[in-house]
């Protein structure tokens, strides 16, 4: 089906309709569409999804300022390595709070779980600022320059043995670290198993899945790329394998790096080329495999709308990975335009068009983020508020390994894919109604994240008003029946606005329905 096709198909399917850009949204559909991408509504609707429209939001979006991350110092004052990542937390929330740029930041962080490196292996703190201005910057850029961008990264360099990575040496008896080699491609791009557009797995004649690449594809691309070293310290010149330096990109040092013929994925890699040629022949011919596009549209798609879109939904959105409408493959810009604007994101936007088995559940930077921007929250420079998250299973930052902080394909006791349930278990459950009451009837988090329920108080004189305000900020205007009943028996006995107000969030914020996005 044409891309004109199918939106005009979307046009009419759907009662309230992105295509109807100039008439602007409902309130319900703004703030889904805010939910998907962003981190969060705010108290005050979006004046541009809910008079302009999708498309003028999303040019919007596109052309802000982007968020940025200032450099740390790779040694603190005793000289050591700075393990210290406080600062760089405290900015990511504060960007994500505050900056206006949320869709280019949420991708970015979807990105981030993608490729991922972690201060469990790379033990110091100016490592991450640069990677995550990589995401930033090529968040709606071409994932070819992602992938070289991504590689040549320092902290990806040190945390998966690339950085003085050598080529073979006989004498010596040793050989290429394979471990960027495999990772690129079991993680990065491909996955295991090769796939069709819409991301069911590709079989041979018994019907076993066929494997992506081999131990022969490894060796290759792990030969392609040695000889790369951290990019020499100021006031120092290149001389083999310099120390660790994580705000530049690697640099090729040519002696390190071999120079034989490879055969990647069935294309030849020609003998005599240097590091940076190699390097960028080898991610070519990985970037033009069939299974990049499925592999990366579903992930793309679990992070911001669902964690089980239908093999039509992925082979839409792959299609448009494979070419933007311009003949351009890799445009991110035009694949999350494809993930928001899709049937099924959308379908949600009309009221009697809900599936519950549609969505994903708030991973906890995601939902420390919500309560945030919708209780008008405020973060200082001395915030701690990354423990909140960590204290709900998350710690920014400190991915428990390469496989990032959950599996995207971990399922739930039922079946359906779930991937942030992987890190959700009796004890964060607990504590996320804990992280709710602090924030509820202590009014902040800690001493430099605060929030403020003035707004919700304002309102609590009338039950019916107060609950249609915490339904239209934190549940776009779908909070079933049964949770209005829980929250009006809770106000039962209480006559002070305030007490009012902290009860009914408590219960609305606490709920199971409020812990997954539909």
């Amino acid at each position: 089906m044409s891309r004109l096709l199918l939106a005009a198909t979307a046009c009419v399917a759907l009662a309230v309709s992105l295509c109807q850009a100039q008439s602007g949204l409902s309130h319900r559909a703004a703030n889904r569409v805010l939910e998907q991408a962003t981190w969060g509504p705010t108290q005050t609707p979006d004046s541009t999804l809910e008079t302009q429209g999708f498309e003028a939001w999303f040019a919007g979006q596109i052309s802000a300022s982007s968020s940025t991350y200032p450099d740390l110092p790779q040694y603190n004052a005793q000289g050591n390595s700075n393990t210290n990542l406080a600062p760089a937390q405290v900015q990511f929330f504060q960007n994500a709070l505050s900056n206006p740029d949320q869709l280019r930041q949420r991708v970015a962080f979807a990105l981030s779980e993608i490729w991922v490196i972690s201060e469990l292996g790379v033990n110091n703190a100016s490592a991450f600022p640069p990677l995550m201005r990589t995401f930033q910057n090529d968040a709606f850029g071409n994932y070819e320059q992602l992938m070289k961008d991504v590689t040549l990264n320092a902290g990806m360099g040190n945390y998966l043995n690339m950085a003085n990575n050598d080529k073979a040496n006989v004498s010596k008896g040793t050989a290429p670290n394979e471990n960027y080699g495999r990772e690129v491609m079991q993680l990065f791009t491909l996955g295991l198993s090769q796939l069709n557009m819409d991301g069911t797995p590709v079989v041979d004649s018994s019907g076993n899945a066929i494997p992506t690449y081999s131990q022969q594809d490894v060796d290759a691309v792990s030969a392609a790329l040695t000889g790369w070293t951290y990019a020499p310290m100021p006031g120092f010149v290149t001389a083999g394998h310099n120390r660790a330096f994580f705000i530049p990109p690697m640099v090729p040092v040519e002696t390190n790096h071999d120079t034989t013929t490879k055969t990647v994925l069935g294309t030849q890699i020609p003998a005599g080329q240097g590091a940076e040629l190699d390097l960028a022949d080898t991610l070519h011919v990985i970037f033009m495999q069939p299974s990049l596009p499925p592999f990366i549209s579903k992930q793309l798609i679990e992070h911001l709308v669902t964690s089980n879109p239908t093999p039509a939904y992925i082979a839409r959105v792959s299609e448009t990975f494979m070419n933007n409408g311009s003949g351009v493959r890799g445009d991110l810009r035009a694949v999350v335009h494809a993930i928001l604007t899709d049937p099924e994101a959308r379908a949600g936007d009309t009221s009697d068009a809900n599936d519950y088995s549609f969505g994903h559940m708030r991973e906890p930077v995601l939902f420390v983020l919500n309560l945030l921007r919708g209780l008008n929250g405020t973060i200082s420079g001395t915030s701690a508020v990354a423990n909140a998250a960590t204290n709900l299973g998350q710690q920014l930052f400190y991915a428990p390994s390469v496989f990032s902080y959950f599996s995207p394909s971990y399922r739930t006791q039922v079946g359906l894919v779930g991937p942030e349930f992987q890190i959700y278990s009796t004890q964060t459950a607990a504590n996320r109604a804990d992280t709710v009451n602090s924030v509820i009837y202590g009014g902040q988090l800690d001493s430099g994240t605060k929030f403020d329920l003035s707004g919700f108080t304002a309102v609590a004189a009338n039950n019916t008003n107060l609950i249609t305000r915490i339904n239209s900020v934190f549940f776009h205007d779908d909070m079933s029946s049964n949770l209005q009943n829980a929250i009006l028996s809770a106000l039962v006995q209480l006559t002070a606005a305030s007490d009012k107000a902290r009860a009914a969030l408590y219960v609305a914020l606490t709920s199971g329905e409020y812990q997954v996005i539909h």
